[in-house]
């Protein structure tokens, strides 16, 4: 199972984790009527109290809800993943917050569908401690279902509590050893909004006053995930890691990016030109280079070519790597990804 994958089950305790091919029950399914279809409200609480971060969470689905889940995760959260309608938060692989946008059926048919046939079966996949309310506290002051339970997953036990309400399904999970800590939840919950449009938001490591990166990711690109203080955004179907999309709210001096990439084999045509081009109004340096692989990889990367553009402010960088065909034909793409970045609170500060 991909990291991806497991982080994304375990906070949001998706059907794929549960063993079996099983489809999930509908609306209309057993125990109540179908889910509400999401929509946008504010927030109840749409501060950053401390201790806390602004995340958001978009549908990258093309033909999707064109909304945004915002909302605030603990400081400590580390691992960020967005793909479809479903986004997770997390600090490890069992400690985390996840978020699904429109889900397809409530929580009482999932309980019916997914947990209660485990229910104490023993091993793997067990379930166990299951406890079902449909008048929690919700979101946009409405109730919410409400979903506790404990599941043996993959020799990962954890604890995990889930809410559903206006259309957003919100989930909390800790490993089965620590406090559920749903003080810190209801924290997570009151801070629960959704937008109109699709954005994403890439925060800097370290503490969470430094910069922020806000943009618009290109629809149905596959999914986002946060990787060594950037996020990276992958592109479905694409044969090798040279095709990419990256968004940067820290990053180092471009000139150490053109050193490394010169003393990459694979490398051609490096060049790097001063000012040209700007990021949220401020001006930016353009790095582009070429590989050439005449022959697959030891690890499976193919033959071709791909062009490289990096594009840095003092503030921010905005990365994609593409076939010479791809930016020709779309290369509109790219520069609305650039023209979709915000930085905030500014430019950031020194560790």
């Amino acid at each position: 199972m991909s990291r991806i994958l497991l982080v994304s089950c375990l906070v949001l305790g998706l059907a794929a984790c549960t063993g079996g091919d099983r489809t999930p029950a509908g609306p209309g399914g057993p125990g109540s009527p179908g889910p509400t279809a999401p929509y946008a409200f504010a927030a109840e609480a749409p501060g950053v109290p401390d201790g806390f971060r602004e995340m958001r969470c978009p549908d990258l689905r093309g033909d999707g809800t064109g909304l945004t889940v915002r909302l605030v995760v603990p400081v400590a959260t580390t691992g960020g993943q967005q793909s479809g309608n479903v986004c997770s938060y997390s600090h490890g692989y069992v400690r985390g917050v996840g978020v699904e946008l429109g889900p397809d059926e409530t929580l009482a048919d999932y309980r019916a569908e997914e947990l209660d046939p485990f229910e104490d079966i023993g091993g793997d996949d067990e379930v166990s401690d299951i406890a079902y309310r449909a008048d929690a506290p919700g979101l946009d002051g409405r109730p919410a279902e409400e979903l506790t339970y404990r599941v043996y997953n993959d020799g990962l036990p954890y604890r995990q509590v889930t809410v559903q309400s206006a259309g957003v399904r919100l989930g909390w999970s800790v490993p089965d050893e620590r406090p559920r800590r749903l003080d810190a939840f209801d924290v997570v919950r009151r801070s629960v909004g959704v937008d109109a449009g699709t954005t994403s938001l890439c925060p800097s490591w370290g503490r969470p006053d430094r910069a922020t990166l806000v943009f618009t990711p290109p629809p149905d690109v596959g999914w986002i995930e946060r990787e060594r203080g950037h996020c990276r955004i992958y592109v479905e179907g694409a044969p090798t890691v040279l095709e990419y999309g990256a968004v940067h709210p820290a990053p180092g001096p471009l000139e150490d990016l053109a050193a490394r990439v010169r003393r990459d084999p694979e490398a051609t045509r490096v060049r790097l030109r001063r000012g040209a081009g700007e990021i949220d109004g401020e001006s930016a340096d353009r790095l582009t280079w070429v590989v050439v692989r005449t022959e697959e990889t030891e690890t499976y990367e193919p033959p071709g070519t791909w062009r490289i553009v990096a594009l840095q402010s003092p503030s921010a960088r905005v990365e994609w790597g593409a076939t010479p065909q791809w930016w020709r034909a779309h290369r509109s793409t790219y520069d609305d990804l650039v023209a979709s970045v915000r930085v905030s609170p500014g430019p950031p500060s020194r560790p």
